[in-house]
């Protein structure tokens, strides 16, 4: 298991946090971080973020966000792949468990709920589901 984690964030100048938000919570990612850093130093698991601001290319503003070079969509489809294990009708999962879409500056945006970021970062961590992720590292 890695013993940091690091997130990077790629954006162009015109956003001061990470479009990420918890469905269910409404906490932002950096709410959520600096909930899980006691979890964290518990751990010994050391939290490494960064931002890196880049041009915007022809107004196109840019949201990515990778956990130990892993970008966050990947990691939340993967996640929610559990979530999906019953099929019969009263336990239908949500349609849209973790949705991608523009905010009205057109900037890509990510929404789950709380849970499925969780495991994310447990992923992200997770040595043998990183080496799935290797067209990323």
């Amino acid at each position: 298991m890695k013993r940091t984690l690091s997130i990077l964030w790629r954006h162009t100048g015109d956003q001061e946090a990470p479009c990420i938000t918890c469905s269910d919570t409404g906490r932002s990612l950096s709410e959520l971080l600096e909930l899980l850093i006691p979890a964290f130093d518990e751990e010994g698991i050391k939290l490494d973020f960064r931002d890196e601001l880049i041009p915007g290319d022809a107004g196109m503003p840019e949201n990515a966000v990778l956990l130990n070079g892993i970008p966050i969509g990947p990691l939340l489809t993967y996640a929610a792949g559990g979530e999906e294990y019953c099929h019969a009708s009263r336990c239908r999962p949500p349609e849209h468990i973790h949705r991608r879409f523009p905010d009205a500056s057109g900037v890509m945006c990510d929404e789950a709920p709380e849970i499925l970021f969780r495991k994310a970062i447990l992923l992200a961590l997770d040595d043998e589901v990183r080496a799935g992720f290797s067209e990323y590292l």
